[in-house]
């Protein structure tokens, strides 16, 4: 099997086009194929292979929105959580660096990765109210909610 056709197989619209009369060359195809495909995994980066997406679990209950997202191995200094209209923005990264030496070699590892995630937020949380924690490699924040949205208030009916 050449390299073309193990392309190929990654690109599961190649096989419907076939079926229209190809206008250019085989070759060009493959280039807009290979086009598309480094397009998806830049617009997808949770499903492109070179980093996971982190999960976030957005649970909402009478009296609160909770958000919670696993962070496994960042601890809380090395993670930024901020409110921006777009919603609830994390920010971490993780350093990680080994050393090990003996009588005639020195060997040093070093890992570093960062990530940042926006969970969207529903309208009517106190922000300020909000309170995060971060226990066994999940982080946990809880939005109160409001009982009425600024500059409303009810009107009652009378019979």
């Amino acid at each position: 099997m050449s390299i073309i056709d193990k392309v190929g197989a990654l690109l599961p619209w190649r096989g419907q086009r076939r079926l229209a009369p190809p206008a250019r060359d085989d070759g060009q195809f493959l280039l807009d194929d290979f086009d598309r495909w480094l397009q998806r995994l830049v617009d997808e980066p949770g499903r492109s292979g070179f980093g996971r997406a982190l999960a976030a679990d957005v649970r909402e209950s009478d009296d609160a929105v909770t958000v919670t997202v696993e962070v496994p191995g960042i601890d809380r200094d090395h993670l930024d959580l901020r409110v921006t209209p777009e919603g609830l923005t994390i920010r971490g990264e993780t350093r990680h660096e080994t050393e090990d030496t003996r009588d005639d070699y020195r060997v040093v590892q070093s890992r570093y990765g960062s990530f940042v995630r926006t969970v969207p937020l529903p309208p009517g949380l106190d922000l300020e109210g909000a309170e995060a924690r971060v226990k066994d490699g999940m982080l946990t924040v809880r939005f109160p909610k409001v009982d009425a949205r600024p500059g409303m208030r009810r009107v009652p009916i009378k019979a």
